[in-house]
């Protein structure tokens, strides 16, 4: 299995001989397990799969692939480097891929996404660490307890917990909502739709959560 450790602004491999550094102050570290990891320093792509399982801040994000983009490396300067010595040599695996800045992650294949009590699939999810907010496609679908939605493409705005449903000519935001209401002893009970449980609810007059 292979397991790796990204800050938000980067990415150390793990049992790398270079000390550990602390996390900057606000930065959220994202954790990625998986079976396979295959990293292309030319294409400024690593590739995890085989069951892999991502972790950052309060959501996971499971998928059978997952493939973590890199930002171009920034122009170097005019005036060559002073050559390093053999014990100076780079020890990462990654070459400079290890310490970039993310571009985007793309989840594909029996992707579930998971944040507090909401719980969303699809075929495929992409990450934009620019705007911090996840886009999921192929027939997506979201759970929030009894509730459930879909549409054409669900977007997940981390920063604020935000979740917007959108829709398309050929699939219209579809929602299945149950009402509550507050028992005697102060904690809220869900009623079933008026069909029933197996009933469907009305339908949301927009795609916001």
């Amino acid at each position: 299995m292979a397991f790796f450790f990204l800050p938000a602004l980067g990415l150390a491999a793990a049992g790398a001989a270079e000390p550990k550094k602390k996390p900057q102050e606000g930065e959220v570290p994202l954790h990625i397990t998986a079976a396979r990891l295959e990293a292309d320093q030319q294409e400024r792509l690593i590739t995890f799969t085989g069951q892999v399982k991502a972790v950052y801040g309060d959501a996971i994000l499971y998928a059978d692939q997952l493939q973590v983009f890199y930002q171009p490396a920034p122009a170097t300067a005019t005036t060559p480097p002073p050559a390093k010595s053999p014990e100076s040599k780079d020890t990462s695996p990654l070459g400079d891929l290890a310490g970039g800045k993310i571009d985007r992650i793309v989840a594909k294949g029996s992707v579930r996404f998971v944040q507090e009590d909401k719980v969303a699939t699809g075929q495929e999810a992409i990450y934009y660490k620019d705007r911090e907010e996840v886009v999921l496609l192929g027939n997506p679908q979201l759970w929030q307890k009894e509730n459930n939605v879909k549409g054409e493409k669900i977007s997940f705005y981390l920063n604020n917990k935000r979740v917007l449903v959108e829709s398309s000519p050929q699939q219209r935001v579809e929602a299945h909502l149950y009402q509550t209401k507050q028992s005697a002893a102060g904690t809220k009970e869900i009623l079933p739709s008026p069909k029933g449980p197996k009933g469907r609810g009305p339908k949301a007059k927009d795609g916001t959560i």
